[in-house]
């Protein structure tokens, strides 16, 4: 009988690496020999490079987050034109009563809607967990966000979310990974900004999408994005078009490289997806990507209350939004070039809009808070 002892090194690599993102840490608990292969940067490259081949979504549903792979890989049939592709829950997070989950190079933060509000960051490809305990209690009207700077700190942004229009000076405070430190900050931006959201991480940063204040007026929509290297926001950036709040605006990240935008007009039909050529903190610069009529999946008035994620080289957008004969079914609508699409029922129902975000596994260790000796907590696994 032979025993996985008895297996060469690239043949147990191969079926290691075909373990699911959510079943490693499982996995490296069961074996010595598992568990270091994991933290062989070779292996773990090689593992991550696989997963990255497919599309990779965190969706918190009814409190609970999962993961799903959308595979798009023949996803364009001569015949047929645009084929279902193959979509799997590859399994939930064990993280349960979750309100909110943000994304950055593999790092997941949660937020916690238990009556012991706290921020909880995990790597579900290496398993580590920490528990971040906030000043206050968490409270429902501020944003969560998680980057790193130059020098890979990793640090966590807590700022004010308001419905009301705000002046120019954002406070906000910053959570700091290596001195497990929380501090308070205040910066005045070019002009007055209203309800930024639509938040994403790129690169170490967060980029939202906000509103101009003009006078009393809203005025137009602008891309805005908060420096971890500079602890603070840098200069109102231009989108590729001109839109207000009555517009639906999404952001998505490519491949952890580049920045997507989706208009839809709320008196339209018609969805427009622009790439960015280049995005820093203070510049920007875009392509033209898709165009699409949801004529037959959305409703002329309606605003977009999902997220979408897209393969830029096989030009091809998936879409998460509401059912248009059932509100609380969520639908994935696979849309391509010259008018293809296609209709997936995956996501299920809920009565809460679906908080959603793409995901791609890096081998990236948390850093753990000192102990009472003022050394850090290390875990393996």
């Amino acid at each position: 009988m032979t025993m996985m002892s008895d297996l060469s090194r690239d043949l147990v690599e191969e079926i290691l690496s075909r373990v699911p993102i959510t079943s490693v840490p499982a996995v490296r608990s069961t074996c010595k020999h598992w568990n270091s292969l994991f933290k062989d940067p070779s292996f773990t490259k090689k593992h991550c490079r696989k997963e990255a081949k497919e599309i990779q979504v965190i969706m918190v549903f009814d409190s609970w987050a999962s993961l799903i792979s959308i595979n798009l890989h023949g996803v364009h049939n001569q015949k047929d034109g645009l084929v279902e592709p193959p979509i799997k829950q590859i399994g939930k997070l064990n993280q349960p009563e979750i309100s909110y989950v943000f994304h950055s190079n593999g790092l997941l933060l949660y937020v916690t809607e238990n009556n012991n509000n706290r921020l909880v960051v995990c790597n579900p490809y290496t398993g580590q967990t920490r528990l971040i305990k906030p000043r206050n209690t968490i409270h429902r009207l501020e944003r969560y966000g998680i980057g790193y700077d130059n020098n890979n700190n990793y640090k966590i942004l807590i700022f004010p979310y308001h419905d009301y229009p705000i002046r120019q000076e954002i406070k906000y405070e910053i959570y700091d990974f290596n001195s497990d430190s929380l501090r308070a900050f205040s910066f005045s931006l070019d002009r007055p900004i209203w309800r930024p959201c639509e938040d994403l991480s790129l690169k170490g940063n967060i980029y939202f999408v906000a509103e101009e204040q003009m006078g009393k007026l809203e005025g137009d929509n602008i891309l805005l994005c908060f420096d971890f290297t500079k602890e603070r926001f840098g200069p109102l950036l231009t989108l590729p078009f001109r839109s207000n709040g009555f517009d639906s605006v999404l952001l998505s990240a490519v491949r952890e490289e580049q920045l997507a935008v989706l208009l839809k007009r709320w008196d339209a039909y018609e969805m427009k997806i622009w790439i960015t050529t280049k995005i820093e903190p203070n510049a920007v610069s875009w392509i033209n990507f898709l165009k699409f009529d949801m004529i037959q999946f959305s409703r002329r008035y309606h605003n977009l209350n999902g997220s979408f994620f897209v393969d830029e080289k096989k030009k091809v957008a998936v879409i998460c939004e509401r059912d248009i004969l059932k509100e609380t079914n969520y639908k994935a609508y696979i849309m391509g070039e010259d008018g293809y699409s296609r209709e997936v029922n995956i996501l299920g129902e809920s009565e809460r809009s679906p908080r959603m975000c793409s995901y791609v596994p890096s081998s990236v260790k948390i850093q753990q808070s000192l102990n009472s000796s003022g050394k850090r907590k290390e875990r393996d696994y």
